[in-house]
C-alpha cells in the first residue's frame, strides 16, 4: 500500500550487532511489537560480524520476524552506514542491540516526520531507561555525566546530538551531511556525537521526545574493564571530535588532570634539584584530596554514608579517566591542546553545574591542605 512521507512516513530501523544472540532475539520480539502497531511500512535491518553459530543463530531469528539480515565486518559505522545505503524508507531509526523497544517507539519517532511544521527537522532523539540488576559498578556509573546524554529528553527540548540507541533521522539528511566517518582510529566512541554535531551545524534540528523510550540492559554496563576500556576511548576520540569541530573548542578551565601536569612540572624538578624531596609527592596528594573533596561534596545528603562517598570517588574517577584519554592522544599526536581547552557538545543541566561546583571547590580546597601537610612533614624531618 503507497503511503506518503507525510502520512505515516515509512521508517527502516538499523542494529548493529556482534554475537549478543539473546540479546537481539529479545530486541526483534519487541519491534515486532512496535511494529505492529504503527500504520505506516516498517523494516528492520539487523548488520552483525558474529561468527559461525551466532551468526546463523542471529540470522535464523530475524527470519522468524521479518528482519533482513546482512554479515559484514566487526565495524560499527560501517554496518549504520550499510544500513542507511540500503534502507528503501525516508526515516531512519537507530536501535542498539541491548535495547528493548516499546511498543510506541516507532510512532512516537515517526509522529514528528509526519507534516511539515517543523521544516528544519533533522532528528528525533528518545528516552534510554536502563533496566536490569544493579551493581556497584553501576552505581558508580549512575553517580557520574556518563549517561546525562541518555536522559535529554528530561531536561531539553532541542540538542545538538544524541546516542544511536534511541535516535532517528531523515535519510535525506544524512545522505547531505555525508552519513557516519569510518576514517576515525577506533571503531568504537564518538560517532553518534559526530553524526549529531554535523546534523546540527547544518541548520537543521534535533528534538526531543520522552515517549519515544527505549530500555537498555544495564548488564552490557557492568563490567569494571567495559566501563573503564568506554571511559577511557571516549577520552582518546573526544581528541579527534575536539579536531574535527574545531569551531566549538574554546579556552576552559584548567581540568584536574592538567592541574596535576602543571604542579609535576613544577615540583618535580624542585625536589630533584633541592633536599626536599618529599614535594615531589605535592601533585599526587593535591590530585587523591581533590578526588576525596569532591566526593564529599558529590555524596553530601544522597543515601548511606560512606557508601555514597565511595560511590562518589568511582565517578570521580570515571571523569579523570575521560580527560586523560583526551591529553594522551593529543600527545600522542603532538598537540596540548587538550591541556587548556575544549569543545561544546552538549547542553548545560542542572546536574553538570552541581558537579561543576562540587569540582572547583575541591580543586580549591586541596591546594592549601597539601601545602599545610608537606609544611607539616618537612617541620618533622627538619627537627
Amino acid at each position: 500500500m503507497d503511503r506518503s512521507q507525510n502520512a505515516s512516513p515509512g521508517v527502516s530501523i538499523i542494529t548493529p550487532t556482534h554475537k549478543r544472540v539473546d540479546l537481539v532475539t529479545q530486541l526483534l520480539v519487541s519491534l515486532q511489537s512496535a511494529r505492529q502497531r504503527y500504520p505506516g511500512e516498517t523494516e528492520v535491518l539487523i548488520v552483525d560480524s558474529s561468527p559461525g553459530f551466532e551468526s546463523e543463530q542471529i540470522l535464523k531469528a530475524c527470519k522468524d520476524r521479518d528482519a533482513t539480515y546482512h554479515a559484514m565486518s566487526n565495524n560499527v559505522r560501517q554496518k549504520r552506514n550499510w544500513g542507511i545505503e540500503n534502507a528503501q524508507y525516508p526515516v531512519i531509526l537507530f536501535i542498539d542491540s541491548d535495547c528493548i523497544a516499546d511498543e510506541n517507539l516507532i510512532n512516537e519517532h515517526a509522529r514528528f516526520y509526519e507534516s511539515d511544521a517543523i521544516p528544519e527537522l533533522g532528528g528525533v532523539v528518545g528516552l534510554t531507561n536502563f533496566v536490569g540488576a544493579d551493581n556497584w559498578v553501576w552505581r558508580i556509573i549512575q553517580r557520574s555525566s556518563t549517561l546525562d546524554v541518555f536522559s535529554y529528553p528530561k531536561c531539553h527540548k532541542v540538542v545538538p546530538w544524541g546516542p544511536t540507541c534511541n535516535i532517528s533521522y531523515r535519510r535525506e539528511v544524512l545522505e547531505e551531511v555525508g552519513l557516519f566517518d569510518e576514517t576515525f582510529p577506533f571503531v568504537l566512541g564518538g560517532d553518534d556525537t559526530d553524526l549529531g554535531l554535523r546534523v546540527t551545524d547544518s541548520g537543521h534540528k534535533i528534538l526531543t521526545n520522552e515517549l519515544a523510550i527505549v530500555d537498555h540492559e544495564k548488564r552490557t554496563w557492568t563490567r569494571v574493564y567495559d566501563i573503564v576500556q568506554r571511559r577511557f576511548r571516549w577520552g582518546r576520540m573526544h581528541y579527534y571530535l575536539m579536531q574535527k569541530h574545531s569551531h566549538r573548542v574554546t579556552v576552559v578551565p584548567p581540568t584536574q588532570t592538567t592541574i596535576f601536569l602543571v604542579l609535576a612540572f613544577l615540583f618535580l624538578p624542585l625536589a630533584f634539584f633541592s633536599s626536599l624531596f618529599y614535594w615531589a609527592f605535592f601533585p599526587l596528594l593535591w590530585l587523591i584530596l581533590e578526588i576525596l573533596f569532591e566526593a564529599l561534596f558529590n555524596s553530601r545528603g544522597k543515601g548511606r554514608q560512606p557508601v555514597e562517598f565511595f560511590y562518589a570517588m568511582g565517578a570521580s574517577a570515571l571523569t579523570l579517566l575521560y580527560q586523560v584519554g583526551t591529553i594522551v592522544e593529543g600527545m600522542k599526536n603532538l598537540s596540548v591542546m587538550p591541556l587548556f581547552k575544549d569543545a561544546s557538545i552538549t547542553p548545560p543541566s542542572k546536574d553538570g553545574r552541581v558537579r561543576g561546583l562540587a569540582q572547583l571547590w575541591a580543586k580549591i580546597m586541596a591546594f592549601p591542605i597539601s601545602v599545610m601537610f608537606l609544611l607539616l612533614v618537612q617541620f618533622i624531618l627538619g627537627s
